[in-house]
């Protein structure tokens, strides 16, 4: 079969497991003994059969423990997968367009071109403000796009609720960071127009699972289910993030003890940087690409990001215990050639 074009594709970076892996913003304070109650095994009859359709009990388990009502949570497989439905609901809409608050995620884009979505960016002001007149203009009855804490300047946006109560179309709210922003409970599936995307990859630490999560009220929550596959994760996932639910002091614990370290690594570092309430700090310095190579070749995959609006070469990393830190400001010092602290 001949293609005209071939859609972009999401570039992930295979760094392998031999180096301090400071570039998916995975939870590095989970202590292993929070690991070794998560995983257990699972009955063989738990793989023999396939899960129940759209992983019910999970979602229910999940509305009970984050007061949700019941039929608002729609289970993905991780956040990705729940990004792709919101935007697929598109081809249902008014408009067949996505706004997208930039700089922020590459996947919006990435999903809009694949499933033939208009993709329009609007820049975050100097000040990392939502000029939510203009996203509402500009949506005309399709859909809004907001991370927040946002990648990569990790900023909270203020103007979320505002948005919520005067877009005709649908707002695609991205709280893949919420946890580490204290933000432990979903709260805007009381607008009847937003699609909040969770997350069990971040702060709970169970990237490797592949569990995500929707949250929407009544009809959108239905209308998400129908465009998702049946069995979207295994039991094996669907039966660790159980536990997981039930041990969310771990999690809360270990994001105290990120903040504590980003902030004292913030403060050191006396570089023009983007320090936000996520899990990772953003460095906006000339030649990001050249420095993310040197600090690979010392043993650390960083990602460089480049060509977008107030970033337009950064380089992020991920806050990792001090003992990590203290390895990383000397050999990042040493890629730059310059004294850090």
């Amino acid at each position: 079969m001949a293609f005209k074009r071939l859609p972009e594709f999401y570039e992930e970076p295979d760094v392998g497991y031999d180096v301090y892996r400071l570039h998916f913003n995975e939870n590095l304070f989970l202590p292993e003994e929070y690991y070794r109650e998560v995983l257990g095994g699972i009955e063989s009859w738990e793989a023999r059969f396939y899960t129940q359709p759209n992983n019910a009990s999970l979602a229910a388990r999940i509305e009970d423990h984050m007061g949700l009502p019941r039929g608002s949570v729609v289970i993905t497989a991780g956040a990705d997968d729940g990004l792709r439905l919101a935007i697929q609901l598109l081809h249902f809409a008014e408009e067949r367009r996505l706004v997208v608050l930039e700089p922020t995620y590459s996947m919006p884009r990435i999903l809009a071109e694949q499933l033939g979505v208009e993709y329009v960016q609007l820049p975050y002001g100097p000040d990392l403000g939502l000029d939510v007149d203009t996203a509402v203009k500009m949506a005309r009855g399709g859909a809004v796009y907001v991370c927040s804490p946002n990648n990569p300047t990790g900023h909270l946006v203020k103007e979320l609720e505002e948005l919520a109560s005067r877009l005709e179309g649908l707002l695609i709210y991205d709280a893949a960071y919420a946890e580490f922003a204290g933000l432990w409970r979903p709260k805007l599936h009381e607008y009847g127009n937003v699609v909040e995307m969770r997350t069990f990859s971040k702060a709970w630490g169970l990237a490797g699972l592949r569990v995500g999560y929707l949250i929407a009220r009544g009809r959108l929550a239905s209308a998400l289910r129908a465009l998702a596959y049946p069995h979207p994760i295994s039991s094996y996932s669907a039966k660790a993030v159980e536990k997981a639910l039930g041990l969310e002091e771990y999690v809360r614990r270990s994001v105290l003890e990120m903040r504590a370290v980003r902030d004292e690594v913030a403060g050191r570092l006396r570089l023009d940087k983007y320090v936000g309430e996520a899990n990772f700090i953003t460095l906006r310095l000339d030649g990001a690409e050249a420095a993310a190579a040197e600090l690979y070749r010392r043993g650390f995959a960083v990602r460089a990001l480049g060509g977008r609006p107030l970033c337009r070469s950064c380089l992020r990393f991920t806050v990792a215990p001090m003992g990590v830190m203290e390895k990383f400001l000397a050999a990042l010092g040493e890629a730059l050639g310059i004294k850090l602290i």
